[in-house]
């Protein structure tokens, strides 16, 4: 991607004269040739993320109107429109709904879009109606699914897909640490679907990185005592970081035990641990513990942004739960990266400053996202810089996971009795033979601490800042 700014002059040299000629032509050649670099010379405007469409597009957006996933599809509908609305460029579309509820009819619905002259589809939402669109012919114009395919192979032309997948967060976890510089690994996943897909794609990316998985557990959050299982893995050999792959109960009753009587290792998990409204009574028990997010639900981004979370009006339905509330940021990226997806697919370095996440597109037409590091703090999450050991030199056994740990009983006196008053102190004659000295206290031995060892990571040099990346160009019309 290019950015439009002021082409550099070889030479600004006035012609050979008196001072008032040099002086008059001067302000001519500048007038003219604009020299760069002057202070009253103004560049084009930055493209705005806002809009990106050309004059003339048409987008069509393809969602189910009932069904189980209605109230996703709702959510998702009411973060286009919320975009749609935002957009403040002279060539905003209007946007035009097509109800799909039947994979079967996917194909036609999809014809019918582009015979009314669509320059841009959005969706389908069902992954049975992804795999119509992926397995089929090559596509007119520009598609962005909201779902992944399930059918292998490579899919059709003009076929782009975004997920808010498990394994993608857990890929990029996987990646955070590797950057922060850690190298070897623990992971404790529930057993179940949900536990297993985070598990897998975060082993998967671990390994390809080059970092070693230490060791790994599955455990059953129904089950009464979770300490042998974490005392098990915490002791399978040195780590630097644990990847915790669970939802937000079961973090709830699992991590308290690794935090209090653990490791001093960063412990990290998915934004499967968190609600989406900050809860500092309920999420007590997570103080601590880092998380991914769509940068959107923790409340970053520009103040100035009319679709920052902060001024988002609640009533809808929607709304109210965590997926529905990340579907509406994706639903917010999807208009904006509609007009972009051919160009963001051509350059493999090229990212969207997206409310989901930091977006770029893969090889296999696939949106990739950059999340937000977070961690429960006393006061809620905050975006967090880095992952560090929060407490470091703790004991290594893990506490009791289902049983808090009791206050000590203040011991009782057997017989009480009567204090017996002060003796009136002697005047002091400097003659008096000095107090013998109270004897030393025996030190105790150290307690032995059988815990895996923090490896510290090599020092490692600072990143260099990449350069911002400039907007994707709108599409010609």
């Amino acid at each position: 991607m290019h950015q439009d700014r002021p082409v550099p002059h070889a030479h600004c040299v006035p012609a050979q004269g008196s001072a008032p000629a040099l002086i008059a032509t001067l302000v001519a050649a500048l007038a003219l040739s604009g020299c760069a670099g002057f202070p009253w010379q103004k560049a084009p405007p930055p493209p705005s993320i806002r809009g990106g469409y050309a004059a003339g597009d048409k987008l069509m957006v393809i969602l189910p109107a009932k069904g189980p996933v209605a109230d996703a599809a709702n959510a998702v509908r009411e973060g286009l429109r919320a975009a749609n609305g935002a957009d403040d460029t002279a060539a905003k579309p209007a946007l035009t709904f097509i109800a799909n509820d039947d994979p079967k009819k996917m194909a036609a619905d999809y014809k019918g879009a582009i015979g009314a002259g669509a320059t841009q589809v959005i969706g389908p939402l069902l992954k049975p109606s992804v795999d119509v669109l992926a397995g089929g012919p090559a596509l007119k114009v520009p598609t962005l699914a909201l779902n992944q395919a399930t059918t292998p192979g490579k899919p059709a032309a003009n076929l782009y897909q975004f997920a808010l997948a498990p394994e993608t967060e857990a890929v990029d976890v996987a990646n955070k640490a590797k950057a922060r510089g850690f190298t070897r690994a623990l992971m404790l996943s529930p057993k179940g679907e949900a536990g297993s897909r985070r598990a897998d794609a975060f082993r998967r990316q671990w390994q390809k990185l080059g970092g070693t998985l230490v060791g790994e557990a599955s455990l059953d959050p129904a089950a009464a005592n979770l300490s042998k299982s974490l005392n098990a893995l915490l002791h399978k050999g040195a780590a630097d970081v644990l990847f915790l792959a669970t939802d937000a109960d079961q973090a709830r009753k699992v991590f308290p035990a690794v935090r209090d009587g653990a490791v001093s290792l960063p412990v990290v998990a998915t934004s499967a641990v968190y609600s989406g409204q900050p809860d500092p009574v309920r999420d007590k028990a997570l103080t601590g513990l880092y998380f991914v997010d769509a940068p959107w639900v923790l409340g970053v981004g520009a103040a100035d942004d009319p679709l920052a979370r902060a001024k988002l009006k609640r009533g809808s339905s929607a709304l109210a739960t965590p997926l529905g509330l990340r579907l509406y940021a994706m639903g917010i990226d999807a208009y904006r990266l509609a007009p972009r997806l051919s160009t963001l697919a051509k350059d493999a370095g090229a990212t969207f400053p997206g409310e989901s996440g930091t977006l770029s597109i893969d090889s296999a037409g696939r949106v990739q996202r950059q999340l937000t590091l977070a961690q429960f703090t006393a006061s809620g999450p905050q975006p967090a810089p880095a992952m560090v050991a929060a407490k470091p030199g703790v004991p290594a056994t893990a506490a009791p996971a289902d049983q808090p740990a009791k206050p000590a009983k203040p011991a009782k006196a057997k017989h009480p009795t009567k204090a017996k008053p002060a003796t009136k102190p002697k005047p002091a004659t400097g003659t008096e033979p000095a107090a013998p000295a109270e004897p030393a206290a025996k030190a105790e031995p150290p307690t032995p601490i059988a815990r895996p060892q923090r490896i510290a990571p090599a020092p490692r040099p600072e990143p260099v800042t990449p350069a911002p990346q400039p907007e994707p160009v709108a599409r010609p019309g």
